[in-house]
């Protein structure tokens, strides 16, 4: 019975840590502009962590009182994303800090 016990406890355990996983995944990211391309829709983006993202936007992206043009490298973001096709696609962005000009 104990050996079931702990068998339960360790799968209880192994879910929680998947969950928590799987809802990171799905939060939204922040960062900087680092690299940003209008014509091909594209902008690289650094995290705290030294991560680096490759977005895509199209027309559905959600901009939040910004328009693409108003975008600068060195602007802070705040964004959401799916992937589809191997890439990363803006679902909603919003800028949170501007460059220093």
């Amino acid at each position: 019975m104990q050996k079931i016990s702990k068998i339960l406890a360790l799968s209880f355990a192994a879910l929680l840590v998947l969950s928590a996983a799987a809802v990171s995944e799905k939060r939204p990211h922040e960062g900087k502009i680092v690299r940003l391309d209008p014509d091909s829709k594209m902008m690289t983006v650094a995290g705290e962590k030294n991560d680096e993202w490759t977005l895509y936007w199209t027309e559905t992206t959600k901009l939040k009182d910004v328009t693409v043009p108003e975008l600068k490298v060195g602007d802070s973001i705040h964004f959401d994303y799916a992937e589809k096709d191997g890439k990363m696609w803006l679902t909603e962005l919003r800028r949170t800090h501007r460059a220093k000009s």
